[in-house]
């Protein structure tokens, strides 16, 4: 199952997830309907991700936080994936992938530059296919929401001195997919598929006083009977991207 590239511990949530505040007869609320129009509206964000998983014995866990843009291929984050090491930077700018690939291998022979370039416009589709999307991966927690047919109302919370409205839904992969813009369905089924599932599965949702995501939380059992938790937050709407990238001395273009 493709989910197993961005486990991470489980470690205070638990499954079922815990409400938040709010009462024990929670009423059928329909907040969360045009919360991902609202999100994307606001054209870039700063973003946490967390994903926690167990698969038997073995607990990992990653990691990502940064800014993302809603309306083009622009991105720049961090990355910290199961066995540590040194952070993974990307930087997305239109057609063109930046990261710290090299590090580790530049720290040790300085005549290796520590940057990679990527023109994904001379990369085969095939090839692109067999990637996962790191920018869909991120634009995937506030899409959900387009998923959801009916939220009920948990309560209220205020969190980091923002108002919120805390409700809990079902998600339909397929609604997700099918609400999105044409040309990023493929993209979104796939990071849907594998941070989540591809049948309906519980959601909650924390939606500030201009309707927008601040975050979700979801968790489930995977068919080999694991535990995942995605714990996804937005802040800073219309954050200004930071898409500054080493001097070119640094950088070694791996475009095919």
């Amino acid at each position: 199952m493709a989910t197993v590239r961005r486990l991470l511990v489980v470690a205070v949530l638990v499954l079922p997830l815990a409400a938040c505040g709010g009462s024990s007869k929670p009423a059928v609320d329909t907040g969360v309907s045009g919360a991902t129009a609202r999100t994307v509206a606001a054209k870039t964000a700063s973003f946490s991700l967390l994903i926690s998983g167990t698969l038997g014995t073995m607990s990992v866990q990653s990691s990502e936080s940064g800014s993302v843009s809603f309306s083009d291929r622009r991105a720049h984050f961090y990355k910290l994936v199961p066995g540590g090491g040194t952070p993974q930077e990307i930087v997305l700018n239109g057609p063109y992938d930046y990261t710290n690939a090299n590090i580790d291998a530049a720290l040790k022979d300085s005549s290796v530059k520590p940057w990679t370039k990527l023109d994904t416009r001379r990369v085969p589709p095939a090839q692109l296919k067999s990637h996962p999307d790191e920018l869909a991966h991120v634009r995937a927690v506030a899409y959900l929401a387009n998923g959801v047919d009916h939220a009920s109302k948990i309560g209220s919370d205020t969190i980091g001195a923002v108002a919120q409205v805390h409700y809990r839904g079902v998600v339909d992969p397929a609604r997700v997919v099918a609400a999105a813009p044409a040309a990023e369905r493929t993209a979104l089924r796939t990071a849907v598929g594998n941070d989540y599932l591809t049948k309906p599965f519980p959601a909650d949702f924390w939606i500030d006083d201009a309707g927008r995501v601040r975050r979700v939380l979801v968790g489930y059992r995977t068919p080999g009977g694991g535990q995942i938790v995605v714990d996804g937050r937005f802040s800073e709407f219309g954050v200004k991207l930071d898409l500054s990238i080493p001097a070119a001395s640094k950088i070694q273009d791996i475009t095919p």
